[in-house]
């Protein structure tokens, strides 16, 4: 996707033939080339669109719905003159798949979700290394705390407090996202981004719950 300035096709908006698409963005002119839609609707496909659905639903029910918590996700994406929903999503769709020296590499390394032996691995993560963590739940999506590491790296139960137990839920957490008096270490639900790990080979997404 290019940008461009023109003060005759500041507005322009269609398609040039086959070639290139002309169009706005938040009020940002852009083009790129025209592709024509494929959708073989594999496996790899599937998990995907599921992963997204799954983070999209995640969105509206602890963000979209609570004005305090939408203005928080908005505040961290003004920077980057995008929407909260927009870094909401690209925080966790890049937090299972990204690509790494041309290698689509898994974002969510599961070792073990064993109580005692928890290990899960953060490998790659659009949210900054100092506000990355992992949040723990009960199984009624109560929060009960984040974890005391930061960033990257492998989560086990020395990462919290209080390890997490049997049929605890565990989400990709931006920590610094906060609304109203809430600070950093503060686990809400707002601040998660992930719960789950696609298989591109089966066209499912996994949820990460921690197990006897």
């Amino acid at each position: 996707m290019a940008k461009w300035k023109s003060p005759i096709f500041s507005d322009i908006r269609n398609k040039l033939g086959d070639n290139v698409v002309f169009s706005m963005w938040k009020g940002r002119p852009y083009m790129r080339a025209f592709v024509m839609p494929a959708n073989p609707n594999s496996l790899a496909q599937q998990a995907n669109r599921a992963h997204m659905a799954a983070i999209v639903a995640l969105y509206q029910a602890n963000v979209k719905g609570t004005a305090i918590n939408a203005a928080a996700w908005d505040l961290e994406a003004l920077p980057k003159l995008i929407s909260g929903y927009n870094i909401f999503t690209k925080y966790g769709r890049q937090g299972s798949q990204t690509v790494v020296g041309g290698l689509k590499e898994p974002g969510i390394v599961v070792t073990s979700l064993a109580a005692g032996t928890l290990d899960v691995e953060l490998v790659a993560s659009a949210i900054p290394a100092d506000r990355l963590a992992m949040m723990s739940c009960s199984t009624l999506d109560v929060p009960i705390e984040i974890s005391t590491k930061r960033g990257l790296g492998n989560y086990v139960p020395g990462s919290w407090v209080t390890p997490p137990v049997d049929t605890d839920l565990l989400y990709v957490v931006d920590t610094k996202v906060l609304a109203g008096a809430d600070i950093e270490t503060t686990a809400k639900l707002y601040k998660a981004v992930n719960h789950w790990v696609p298989d591109e080979t089966a066209g499912t997404i996994t949820p990460l719950v921690v197990t006897a």
